[in-house]
């Protein structure tokens, strides 16, 4: 009677096995991953090269003041032009005195390749020409120019 049992469990071992294997053998070789489609631009932006700006377009400025070590007050005016987020012009007119300081001097030669062309999102300036003052002051601006160009 042992023995019968011992043959019923081996071919219900093999016949189980046999299946597994059949199973198997169906089962697909590769997975296959749907992803969902990028947004597609369409001909019309791609014609108009039209992207979202967070900001308008246009021009927009204004007026900052700065502290010297010597606590004299400068004015500085910062002027710039927006085209979908890049500065595309930017002027700075110094006053109180600022347009005599040699730092502000340095400032001006140096700091239109470092705006123009650029993101103002992303854009700060650090220590332009030497001069940390006129600088923070231009960033003040800069602050002043997003909230004001925000669209």
């Amino acid at each position: 009677m042992s023995y019968v049992i011992a043959i019923l469990v081996v071919v219900a071992l093999g016949v189980g096995f046999t299946l597994f294997q059949n199973n198997k053998a169906e089962a697909p070789t590769a997975v296959q991953v749907t992803q969902e489609a990028p947004a597609r631009t369409t001909e019309a932006e791609v014609k108009n090269n039209v992207t979202k700006s967070d900001y308008k377009d246009g021009s927009f400025s204004t007026d900052v003041t700065y502290l010297t070590p010597k606590r004299d007050e400068y004015g500085v005016n910062v002027a710039l032009t927006l085209k979908q987020d890049i500065i595309t012009d930017v002027k700075v007119t110094y006053s109180n005195g600022a347009e005599k300081d040699p730092n502000a001097a340095k400032f001006e030669a140096a700091y239109k390749v470092q705006v123009i062309g650029k993101d103002i999102d992303t854009l700060e300036l650090s220590r332009v020409g030497g001069a940390s003052l006129t600088t923070g002051a231009f960033n003040n601006a800069l602050a002043q120019i997003k909230a004001n160009a925000k669209s």
